[in-house]
């Protein structure tokens, strides 16, 4: 059975989506490998410099509490 994703990681995939960013252009603004973004955004990769400029691109929360 597949791992259950994270509230950020819920929360940054919903944000992506509503501003219409795709994976490839997150990662070519952050400068990082596309397939790193997406460990990240899918929970495989925990790196919280990585995760906190997603947080701050996307302009939501960095923690994994519940909203």
């Amino acid at each position: 059975m597949a791992e259950k994703l994270s509230p950020w990681c819920k929360r940054a995939k919903i944000a992506m989506i509503e501003n219409d960013i795709a994976i490839n252009e997150l990662s070519a603004v952050l400068e990082y490998n596309r397939s790193y973004i997406s460990s990240v955004l899918n929970g495989r990769v925990i790196s919280p410099k990585v995760r906190k400029r997603i947080s701050d691109f996307l302009n939501i929360s960095d923690s994994d509490d519940e909203d």
